[in-house]
């Protein structure tokens, strides 16, 4: 009687450390393919993910894109073929925010090489990236508080309750948790920016999405591996309720 030669599935610890992929982003050309890959941290704690690209031909190993602490998620393909992503990693223009707390921002990795830039933030962060298959439009999701008008009253709001250590939330609707965090006190909203507008110098201002006049409130999305969102599907969210805004 034989046995099997060993393999990582005959080991959990090793079988948790293999490498995880989570999405497929092909460019608007078809000639670029990029993966998110998921590994442990050096302390095994946690996973870290960062981006890949592959040769969709199999003519060339594939080759790491990014990397960083923090990971990076959503990545996507502009109409030009540069690439889009999502992380809370320092930006080393700016540096952390004030609260020591990095938000994800929308990052940009030009189609003919150099170094990954910001080109979009929020108080809150940023996320649920979107864009437009020909054209430069790009749309993400940002949280902003009951009150804020804007983003930099946004930033006001978040720094003064900060300053007054508040952290309580007032809960007037359904659902009030999601798995294992309350939700609040800030609401999804969507923004959208011009690419082609945006500079390497300054990152671009988002302007609020043209709307009916119904703001939607959305449940954020199950936890799920970085890297597979996409702009022309999404999974199914949960339940989620609406407030009408007065006109």
């Amino acid at each position: 009687m034989t046995t099997d030669a060993a393999t990582p599935f005959h080991d959990l610890d090793a079988y948790v450390a293999l490498p995880r992929l989570a999405g497929l982003t092909l460019s608007p050309d078809g000639s670029r393919l990029v993966t998110a890959v998921q590994t442990l941290d050096p302390k095994r704690t946690r996973y870290v993910t960062a981006l890949w690209e592959v040769d969709p031909t199999g003519g060339s190993p594939a080759r790491r894109l990014t990397r960083s602490a923090k990971g990076e998620s959503s990545a996507l393909f502009a109409a030009n073929g540069d690439l889009l992503f999502t992380s809370a990693r320092p930006d080393a223009d700016t540096g952390d925010t004030d609260d020591g707390a990095p938000r994800p921002a929308l990052w940009l990795l030009p189609a003919g090489g150099g170094e990954a830039r910001v080109v979009a933030t929020a108080p809150g962060g940023v996320g649920g990236v979107t864009v437009a298959r020909d054209g430069s439009t790009v749309s993400v999701a940002a949280s902003l508080l009951p009150s804020s008008t804007g983003l930099d009253d946004d930033a006001k709001r978040r720094k003064a309750r900060k300053d007054h250590k508040v952290a309580a939330i007032l809960h007037d609707g359904y659902p009030v948790r999601y798995w294992d965090h309350d939700l609040g006190p800030d609401r999804p909203h969507r923004f959208v920016a011009d690419l082609a507008a945006l500079t390497d110098e300054v990152p671009g201002a988002l302007v609020p999405a043209p709307s009916s006049g119904e703001k939607e409130e959305e449940t954020p999305e199950p936890p799920k591996a970085p890297g597979s969102s996409s702009a022309t599907s999404r999974p199914p969210r949960a339940r989620r309720s609406r407030t009408r805004t007065p006109t």
